[in-house]
């Protein structure tokens, strides 16, 4: 029970950091860039995606159609405030986003702020697993779990540990190569 709880936590980790460095732009435009970004909508903040279309126009520009014309300034400022540093061009009901080429140097800034992101999620695995040897422990304490139990999970999260590593690396590896490739 305990090793199936702790898998789950740790594939949620792998999927929050993926869709985390699936917002890292690279040339080749997503709508994952703009789907999340909070807009200020009728007193609440809501994500883009439930106030618009968004969709792909190739090689390098988002269309934005927004389905109410209250919200084509509040959306404005937001995409403006937002970390892409692109300024949308308004048409009506409808915004575009072009994308530039990137430049060496962001390309570079976006790779070391990923490794960063990467970061990040190691601590809260390390987090976890710390969280999770403590369960064992105190279950080994009230004697739930035999030494040789004990000795067996705490092998078995570190095996889990290892892989949820090794997937971080992976999916950080496919996005820098993403990036320098754009």
């Amino acid at each position: 029970m305990l090793i199936n709880n702790f898998k789950e936590q740790t594939n949620t980790l792998i999927t929050d950091f993926q869709k985390e460095i699936l917002t890292f732009r690279t040339s080749r435009p997503t709508t994952a860039l703009v789907e999340d970004i909070n807009v200020e909508s009728y007193g609440a903040l809501t994500p883009l995606k439930h106030l618009a279309g968004i969709s792909i126009k190739l090689p390098n520009v988002i269309i934005i159609e927004i389905w109410d014309d209250n919200l084509i300034m509040p959306i404005k400022k937001a995409l403006e405030t937002s970390s892409l540093g692109i300024m949308p061009s308004v048409e009506g009901k409808q915004m575009k986003l072009f994308l530039p080429l990137l430049s060496k140097e962001r390309k570079e800034e976006l790779i070391r702020l990923m490794g960063f992101k990467k970061e990040e999620y190691r601590v809260k695995l390390r987090e976890l697993r710390e969280k999770t040897i403590e369960e064992i422990e105190q279950k080994h304490k009230e004697k739930e779990v035999s030494e040789d139990e004990r000795f067996r999970l705490k092998e078995e999260i570190q095996k889990v540990v290892e892989e949820t590593n090794k997937s971080l690396d992976s999916k950080e590896k496919q996005k820098t190569q993403e990036i320098l490739e754009s």
